[in-house]
């Protein structure tokens, strides 16, 4: 009887550099409590975009095997059981935004020509909501979502309502875009969001 291969599953090249950091942390290259390599040098070792090393490493964070710390590096910790595995976010943080740009500009772009005055008021309503969600503190950007949302139904496509809010969903429900904001965004990011919000 013939052996039967199992077929290989395409994986995000961040995911292939999780696993790679991974498994050097495995093979005691990285032992527990030592530092990573900076970011840049792992960009120039791997001959990838330093963005990609940020998603990796932000993913090893997640799955409990490194601590990004902000200014002192990369900690390699203890492995703990249970954690999430390598192939557990399919879709990156980055791979999301690309997404978001082409889906939400194209959107916006119909939304411009299509919307009538009660899309205008939900997407006045949602950055009211805004306003009040970054006065409070809140980083749940559910108002953010509301609005582009409103501006998608202003699209007059059902198809691009459902694109972006599926899409929102996803942002919303990733631990990894979660972690990637809170270490990498500017505090004034939402400041900024809101201005732009309010030029659309």
């Amino acid at each position: 009887m013939a052996h039967i291969l199992s077929p290989l599953t395409p994986k995000r090249l961040y995911q292939q550099i999780a696993a790679l950091l991974s498994q050097s942390i495995d093979d005691g290259k990285f032992p527990v409590g030592s530092y990573l390599p900076p970011e840049r040098d792992l960009a120039e070792q791997l001959r990838v975009s330093r963005a990609s090393v940020r998603e990796a490493l932000i993913a090893l964070e997640v799955q409990g095997r490194v601590s990004v710390r902000v200014g002192a590096g990369v900690l390699v910790l203890p492995v703990r059981d249970g954690g999430p595995s390598a192939g557990d976010t399919e879709i990156g943080p980055l791979e999301l935004l690309e997404a978001r740009l082409i889906v939400e500009v194209e959107t916006a772009g119909l939304a411009a020509t299509l919307g009538l005055s009660d899309d205008h008021r939900r997407m006045s309503e949602a950055l009211e909501a805004m306003r009040n969600e970054v006065a409070a503190g809140s980083t749940r950007h559910l108002a953010d979502r509301r609005f582009h949302v409103a501006i998608a139904h202003a699209s007059r496509n059902a198809a691009l309502v459902l694109l972006v809010k599926t899409l929102w969903d996803q942002r919303m429900a990733s631990p990894m875009q979660e972690r990637l904001e809170t270490l990498f965004a500017p505090p004034e990011r939402f400041t900024a969001a809101l201005d732009d919000h309010q030029r659309i």
